[in-house]
C-alpha cells in the first residue's frame, strides 16, 4: 500500500483542490492511501474528515507580512512545525503540496526524509511556500499558463488547470431539462421568486466582511429592483435575517446548484473560485482581495479577457458603486448567458492523479 500525503490548508482554495486529487486517486487505485496535513484553525478541520480522510495537524506558522513583536516568534513556530512534519512525512511514499503556510515545513521535512515531492500552484502568481517547494519538487503543476513567465522551473511546469469538484465540471454537460429541474429545486428550497433575476454573492469559504457590508447596505434597493439575492456570508460571520427575495447562508456545500440558479455572481478572485466560474460558464463581478502578491487580480484576468467577468477593486466596491452598476452588470450577464463560450473542460485532478500513480508505481 502506497501512502500519499496531501498538504494544504487554511482556506477552501488550498483544501478543495487537494481533496479533488485525493478523490480521483482513491477511485482509480486500490493500492494507495491518502492522508491530509493541515492545521487546527483551517477549514480542513471540517472538509477533510467529511471526505473520509485522516487529518494530521501541525503548528500554524504563516510567514509574517510585516515586522512586529509577534513576528519574532515565527522562526520558533516554523521550526516546531518542521519537527512535527518530519514525524508525519517519515513513512510517506510521496507528498503532494498545494501551497499555503502548512506546505512549507512539509516540503522541508519531505526533502530531509527523501520523500518525492509534487506541487500544484493554484494561483497565477506563485506563493512563497511553492516558491520554496519547487526547488525540491520532482513534478510541478500549474493552474494558469501565465505562471510560466516567472521562469526557471516554472517555465517547464505542466499546465494542468485547477482540480475542482466533478459536479462543477458536470454543469456544462447538463441537458436543458436537467438544468431547469435543478434550477427550479434551488428556487423552491430557498423560497425565491422564479420571475426575478438572481445574484449569487460569496466571499470565499471564510466570507468577506467588506462585501457583506456592501450587500447589507444595498440590499433594500436590490430587492426593490427585482433581484433575488443568494448570499453566502461565511462561517465566521453572523447570519443575517432572511427576507423575501434574500437567502443568506453561512457556507455552501452544493456550489454547483448555486451556479446553476444564478444569473450573476459576485465574488472574490480566489484561484478555485475563478476555475469554478470558468467551468460553470458563469458571468461574474470579481472583487479581488489585495493580499499577498496581488494574485487575485491575476487569477481573474483570464475570465475578463474572454468576456466572462468584470473586475472592481475592493477599495472601489461600495453600495453606491454596486447600485449604479448593477443593471449594466446584469445586462452583461444576460448577454453572456445567451452565448456562453465553452468553459474549462480539462480534468486537472485526473492529469495530476495519473502522473502521481505513475510516480509511485515506478513507471
Amino acid at each position: 500500500m502506497q501512502r500519499i500525503l496531501l498538504v494544504g490548508g487554511g482556506t477552501a482554495g488550498h483544501v478543495e483542490p487537494a481533496l479533488a486529487v485525493a478523490d480521483w486517486l482513491l477511485k482509480n487505485s486500490e493500492d494507495i492511501s491518502c492522508e491530509f496535513v493541515g492545521t487546527k484553525s483551517g477549514i480542513e478541520m471540517d472538509l477533510v474528515p467529511a471526505a473520509g480522510l485522516k487529518l494530521h495537524l501541525v503548528t500554524k506558522a504563516p510567514l509574517p507580512r510585516r515586522f512586529n513583536l509577534s513576528s519574532l516568534l515565527w522562526p520558533y513556530k516554523f521550526i516546531i512545525s518542521i519537527l512535527q512534519s518530519l514525524r508525519i512525512v517519515r513513512s510517506a511514499d510521496l507528498l503532494i503540496g498545494f501551497g499555503g503556510y502548512v506546505s512549507a515545513p512539509c516540503y522541508i521535512a519531505a526533502k530531509l526524509n527523501r520523500v518525492p515531492i509534487v506541487i500544484h500552484e493554484a494561483n497565477a502568481i506563485p506563493g512563497w511556500a511553492n516558491k520554496l517547494g519547487i526547488n525540491f519538487a520532482e513534478l510541478t503543476f500549474t493552474a494558469f499558463a501565465s505562471t510560466s513567465k516567472f521562469g526557471g522551473k516554472w517555465a517547464s511546469a505542466i499546465l494542468a488547470g485547477m482540480p475542482i469538484r466533478e459536479e462543477i465540471y458536470a454543469i456544462s454537460s447538463l441537458s436543458k431539462s436537467e438544468r431547469s429541474a435543478r434550477w427550479d429545486a434551488t428556487y423552491r428550497k430557498l423560497d425565491l421568486d422564479r420571475s426575478n433575476r438572481t445574484i449569487f454573492i460569496f466571499g470565499g469559504s471564510l466570507g468577506a466582511q467588506s462585501i457583506n457590508a456592501v450587500v447589507a447596505k444595498a440590499l433594500p434597493e436590490l430587492l426593490s429592483a427585482g433581484f433575488n439575492i443568494i448570499h453566502a456570508v461565511g462561517q465566521n460571520n453572523k447570519l443575517p435575517e432572511s427576507v423575501p427575495g434574500y437567502a443568506p447562508l453561512s457556507y455552501i456545500t452544493n456550489m454547483a446548484d448555486m451556479y446553476i440558479a444564478s444569473d450573476l455572481v459576485i465574488s472574490r478572485g480566489g484561484a478555485v473560485t475563478c476555475a469554478e466560474l470558468d467551468a460553470a460558464n458563469s458571468y461574474a463581478l470579481i472583487v479581488p482581495l489585495l493580499i499577498g502578491n496581488g494574485e487575485q487580480v491575476a487569477n481573474a484576468q483570464d475570465l475578463v479577457d474572454k468576456g466572462a467577468a468584470r473586475i472592481c477593486l475592493n477599495s472601489e466596491f461600495t453600495s453606491e458603486w454596486l447600485l449604479s452598476n448593477i443593471e449594466s452588470l446584469a445586462l452583461a450577464a444576460d448577454n453572456w448567458n445567451i452565448k456562453r463560450v465553452a468553459g474549462a473542460k480539462s480534468r486537472a485532478a485526473e492529469l495530476i492523479g495519473s502522473r502521481v500513480l505513475q510516480k509511485v508505481s515506478g513507471k
